[in-house]
């Protein structure tokens, strides 16, 4: 006997098992230091109980119907059983097939856990009255059982077609006749190869047919569910056309499929060859029927009187789109627009200016990059917002995290050791205020450097988990980490906390090479029984690795508490499967449901990662049932870092774009569209891009207490003034609650687009920015923000200049506007004064007329630029020396104005 085929089957088994077992069991590893061990095992065991049903099922049916085509064979051949080349095909395929479907349903472990754990909605939809549920857990099992079933059954017919065609070839092959003198195939079209075809033969595919049919009739059943998805017509859902003439055509379509199947199932004693053509040409004119009726009485019937006949499935839409998207609860108020900024309004609202955000977040993740990253080791991922009270006041900050980015290490520095024991944290915070900047246009810290100084306390530092950071490290090794530089030199230290999983045995450190493909984990002399591996320490990955059935916000906040960074990520249930509701777009696929249910909380020291549950909904509430021990209560959260949830920005956009048609609820102003939004442009650097919502603080109307709120402008459809702006609260109790705030229509209301138009149009602006932009720098224009003030309206964009090599832009401007009058000054506070029409008084107690002095020097200066050009066009060196030389003089003159002002 041959054992070298045998050796090498076992080999190959245990190459290409070992690497599984050995994920399996990292994975587990994984988990159980995180906590969450009994989310991996249960959701394991889902999929391996789901596989192993799948796969004997699968096998099974196949089987059966393979052993009953052989059998079959057997007795028309009148042949004893026996081994042939084909069944040595069919019984390996059979197998391959069925491990196939298992693994297919194991991948759908969701679906299946979801069905059996549902939580009731408590909403109906309007049609056929079920709970919502039903749609979302039990329909797509439904849907899951019915594909599943009609693979198997066409499988089963088209294997044991191919064994009757192969085994009785002799029996199913044409005869000849001779007929003037000329050999003719007798019987070659289909009914002879049914006349040809033996009883029991005939039985067995009859039967499979009748499945095949009962299956189909099946799917048409549930196809009458799916209509209250349909993005067809003007109705998102069932229409006037789908509810009177497509569902009693798939209903009857679905009874006539019934009655085919019984008949070919009946065939079986029956035998007649007639009823299966029968069978199928009557279930081919209904399908026709089906899907040219509804058409033709779409358009005689209903075009005509389409909103009349529409009115009511239109009312369904608007409702349970607002109700899939979370907008039916929106507060609408009106705003009782005031075009007059006065100094009263300032003063009432100083609160308000003194939390104004002059930074852009694109600009300021430059300076921190190239003021605060201390070495090339260290990155900024991005820059966010928050708020904290400091000192009795609530003020908003921008916040960036020191990470650590190993891919800007020196080719040379870039050892194992250095990679994976060395380098394996970042270090610190960088805050500043949004409303403060320095005499050079930079921002004023309240946490900086490296140790973190400043007035946050952060006495514990270090960042193991973040947003870059995607390699593993190796912690608690005898080689000591870098844990910050500094003039002394290097400081070292070790990992002191709980987070990764502990080398403490062989097989572990063997599992752990094999997983990453690194002998160091047996080699290096530097790895003791205390050391940690840490891996999947990018938050979202994390998140995500844990409780992958939820989504994901991309920008997850970092937050200082209890004297470390911790980050919170925005977690949501989304579902495609909510009647009537219109479906949204992403990268990830379409949906018509969405719910923020989550916030997500990980320690950046420990690694630990808590899930508190915001919104008592469906879905969320299933996930529980299935997961206990996964998921807290809001109560739970630490009552600081209820402080600085926010309501997140990806999924206010999601609900805003929603809300540009369906803030519209009455019918015939929804069908024309009459009073549909978009949302506005601004301009950044040369662009025109879409204007994303913001964070701001600032009082609502009819509230005493400024807010930290989520905002977004709106101006009509394909016109520029503003028309509404939506506000999302985000704190203590108010949280989650939308705002929509009615401009009056009598009157214009600029809109971002426009205030841009008046900037450009403004001569004194447009002349400095030419003249800053041909100085070797360019030009950065920050976020143009809305804020309301009162009843009024103040619009604010800061003005960066940025060298073009080394790039740190400084904030050198901040244009105002009330709407009629721009005006751009140094800081806030002496736009704000020139905008209310304030004398400013110099150090001598002697009115400046700023405006004047500055636009009279900007205009001399651009003057004699224009010369300059000329003289170097015309090769004239020295004309161009001393127009330019000019310039300088008058720009110089220009900063000075400034600074006086300043000062």
């Amino acid at each position: 006997m041959n054992l070298k085929p045998i050796v090498l089957l076992i080999l190959i088994a245990i190459f290409f098992g070992l690497r599984p077992a050995v994920t399996y069991f990292t994975e587990y590893l994984w988990f159980d230091a995180t906590g969450y061990a009994s989310v991996f095992l249960s959701i394991l065991s889902w999929k391996i109980l789901i596989f192993l049903t799948s796969v004997l099922l699968a096998f099974a049916f196949l089987y059966f119907n393979i052993k009953i085509a052989r059998s079959s064979v057997n007795r028309i051949l009148g042949n004893k059983e026996k081994y042939t080349d084909i069944e040595g095909l069919v019984m390996p395929a059979t197998v391959i097939i069925s491990l196939i479907f298992g693994s297919y349903l194991s991948n759908r472990w969701e679906t299946i856990i979801l069905y059996f754990n549902m939580v009731p909605a408590g909403i109906e939809d309007p049609i056929f009255l079920r709970d919502i549920s039903f749609y979302m857990f039990q329909l797509p099992l439904l849907e899951l059982i019915r594909t599943v079933a009609l693979s198997l059954t066409v499988l089963a017919l088209i294997i044991t077609g191919v064994f009757y065609l192969y085994k009785l070839e002799s029996i199913l092959e044409p005869k000849y006749t001779i007929d003037s003198d000329e050999y003719m195939p007798a019987g070659t079209d289909i009914s002879g190869i049914v006349d040809r075809t033996p009883d029991r033969v005939l039985v067995h595919i009859s039967v499979l047919l009748g499945l095949i049919t009962l299956i189909i009739a099946y799917s048409i059943y549930l196809s009458r569910f799916e209509i209250l998805f349909s993005q067809q017509g003007i109705v998102t859902g069932a229409g006037y056309t789908d509810i009177h003439v497509r569902l009693p055509l798939l209903t009857i379509t679905s009874l006539v499929c019934t009655l085919v199947a019984t008949g070919l199932i009946a065939n079986v004693k029956l035998k007649n060859r007639k009823i299966p053509v029968l069978g199928i040409s009557a279930i081919v004119l209904m399908i026709l029927l089906t899907s040219f009726a509804p058409t033709a009485y779409q358009q005689i019937k209903v075009e005509p009187t389409e909103l009349q006949l529409e009115e009511p499935y239109l009312l369904y839409n608007i409702e349970y789109t607002r109700a899939g998207f979370g907008l039916s609860d929106i507060d609408i108020r009106p705003f009782d627009y005031d075009p007059e900024l006065t100094h009263a309004t300032i003063e009432n609202n100083r609160d308000i200016i003194d939390n104004i955000r002059i930074w852009d977040e694109r600009a300021l993740q430059s300076t921190y990059k190239q003021t605060q990253q201390i070495r090339t080791y260290y990155d900024f991922n991005d820059i966010d917002t928050d708020r904290y009270n400091i000192d009795g006041q609530y003020r908003q900050f921008m916040i960036g995290v020191r990470e650590m980015d190993i891919s800007n290490l020196d080719p040379s520095a870039r050892t194992w050791v250095n990679e994976r024991l060395v380098f394996t944290h970042g270090f610190g915070a960088v805050m500043n205020n949004v409303n403060e900047k320095t005499d050079d246009g930079r921002p004023v810290f309240s946490l900086q450097d490296i140790p973190p100084m400043g007035d946050f306390d952060l006495a514990n530092p270090r960042i193991y988990y973040g947003e870059l950071t995607t390699d593993y490290k190796i912690v608690n090794t005898d080689i000591e980490e870098l844990d910050y530089p500094s003039a002394d030199g290097n400081v070292y230290a070790s990992y002191k906390g709980s987070g990764g999983v502990q080398l403490d045995s062989i097989f572990k450190r063997l599992a752990y090479m094999v997983r990453f493909g690194d002998v160091n984990f047996i080699l290096s002399q530097y790895l003791t029984d205390e050391s940690r591996v840490i891996y999947d320490h990018q938050v979202n990955q994390r998140a995500s690795t844990i409780a992958p059935f939820l989504v994901y916000e991309s920008n997850p906040i970092p937050v200082i508490h209890d004297g470390k960074v911790f980050w919170i990520i925005d977690a949501y249930t989304v579902s495609d499967k909510y009647p009537y509701s219109e479906k949204y777009g992403t990268s990830a696929g379409n949906m018509n449901y969405i719910r923020n249910s989550v916030k997500v909380v990980i320690d950046a020291y420990e690694g630990t990662v808590d899930y508190y549950i915001m919104e008592d909904e469906p879905l969320i509430n299933t996930y529980a049932m299935i997961f206990p021990d996964l998921f807290k209560t809001y109560d739970e959260m630490p009552e600081n870092l209820k402080q600085h949830i926010r309501y997140p920005k990806e999924f206010f956009s999601v609900q805003m774009q929603i809300y540009r048609n369906y803030h519209m609820t009455n019918v015939e102003t929804f069908y024309n569209k009459e009073d549909a939004w978009q949302i506005p442009n601004e301009f950044y650097r040369g662009t025109t891009v879409t204007m994303e919502p913001y964070y701001i603080m600032t009082r609502l109307s009819e509230e005493e207490n400024i807010e930290y709120i989520l905002m977004q402008p709106f101006t009509p459809r394909n016109r520029q003034n503003m028309i509404a702006w939506v506000a999302a609260r985000s704190d203590g109790e108010n949280y989650g609650q939308l705002v929509h705030y009615e401009f009056p229509k009598d009157r214009l209301v600029y809109g971002p687009n426009q205030i841009e138009a008046r900037i450009d149009q403004d001569p004194l602006i447009s002349e400095l920015f030419t003249l800053w932009g041909q100085q070797g720098s360019s030009v950065i224009r920050g976020n143009l923000l809305v804020v309301p003030l009162d009843s009024s309206i103040l619009y604010i964009e800061p003005v960066f200049i940025s060298a073009d090599q080394g790039e740190i832009p400084e904030l050198r401007r901040i244009i105002v506007s009330s709407g009629e009058i721009v005006y751009m000054g140094l800081d806030l506070e002496t736009s704000l004064q020139v905008l209310l029409g304030e004398e400013l008084i110099d150090d001598e107690g002697s009115p400046v007329y700023v405006s004047e002095d500055a636009r009279e020097l900007a205009s001399r200066a651009l003057e004699h630029y224009n010369r300059a050009q000329e003289h170097l066009q015309n090769g004239d060196w020295a004309g161009y020396g001393q127009e330019m030389d000019s310039v300088y003089d008058l720009l110089e003159q220009i900063s000075q104005t400034m600074t006086e002002i300043e000062q």
